[in-house]
C-alpha cells in the first residue's frame, strides 16, 4: 500500500509542470491581441457570415463586414463612425447612418452578399444585396482623413 501512495504522488507531481505550461501557453496566446482585434473577433462570431464576390482588400471587406453588422444591430452611432462625407452637400451622416438602419436594417439580419466592383486604389464601388428582403444597395468607400491613414470609410448620403 506504501507503494502505491508514492506512485501517485509522483505521478501528480509529474503532472503539475504540464499543466502550468498550458495554462502559461494558453494566457501568452490572448496576450497579444489588441481590443479592436478582440471586439472584431466577436463581432464575426456574433454575426452571419458575409457572402463576397470581387476582390476586396482586407480595408475595404473590414469596413463592409462592419457596415452590415452595425445595420443588422440598428447601432446607428456605430454606423456613422465608419462614414465619410463625398465633399459635396456636407449632409450629417448621422442622419444618413439613421436612414440606412430603418431601410436595410432588417435585411441585414440575415443572408448578405456584398459585391466589390472595381479596385480599390482611391474608391471601390460595393453593392450589397439582402437576400431576406431583396434589396440592393450600391455602397462607395474611400479612404478617410487627408492621407488616407484613416483606414476605408463609407460615404454615407
Amino acid at each position: 500500500m506504501m507503494i502505491l501512495s508514492g506512485f501517485r504522488t509522483a505521478r501528480r507531481a509529474a503532472g503539475l509542470p504540464a499543466a502550468g505550461l498550458a495554462v502559461a501557453l494558453l494566457t501568452g496566446c490572448s496576450g497579444g491581441a489588441s481590443e479592436a482585434e478582440l471586439a472584431y473577433k466577436a463581432d464575426y462570431a456574433a454575426h452571419p457570415h458575409l457572402r463576397v464576390t470581387g476582390y476586396p482588400s482586407t480595408g475595404t471587406l473590414g469596413v463592409v463586414q462592419q457596415l452590415v453588422w452595425r445595420l443588422a444591430e440598428g447601432a446607428e452611432g456605430r454606423l456613422a463612425e465608419l462614414g465619410t462625407s463625398d465633399g459635396g452637400d456636407g449632409g450629417d451622416s448621422g442622419d444618413a447612418s439613421a436612414a440606412w438602419v430603418r431601410e436595410y436594417g432588417r435585411g441585414a439580419q440575415g443572408a448578405v452578399t456584398a459585391d466589390f466592383q472595381d479596385d480599390p486604389a482611391e474608391r471601390q464601388t460595393v453593392v450589397l444585396t439582402f437576400h431576406d428582403t431583396g434589396q440592393v444597395k450600391e455602397l462607395v468607400l474611400r479612404p478617410g482623413g487627408r492621407d488616407g491613414g484613416d483606414g476605408w470609410r463609407v460615404v454615407l448620403r
